[in-house]
């Protein structure tokens, strides 16, 4: 895939975000901005990682979500 086919894909999946999406899509952007490149590609790599990561995805695709409040604790 070239790189201005994947912007592209990335900027329509941007689009299509609810607003609350946004917000976590920027942390995670962010996130990536400032983390070290050799952590990033030690996680990529990681074939448990990655099967746990696209578990997640399934779930959270699926609604099999705890919602914050449900679990969150006064400290």
């Amino acid at each position: 895939m070239e790189q201005i086919e994947l912007k592209n894909k990335i900027l329509t999946a941007i689009n299509e975000l609810p607003f609350e999406k946004l917000k976590l899509a920027l942390n995670f952007l962010k996130d990536l901005q400032c983390s070290n490149e050799e952590e990033t590609q030690f996680l990529l790599k990681d074939p448990e990682f990655k099967k746990e990561y696209l578990q997640a995805k399934k779930e959270i695709r699926q609604g099999k979500t705890v919602k914050w409040k449900d679990i969150k604790r006064n400290v």
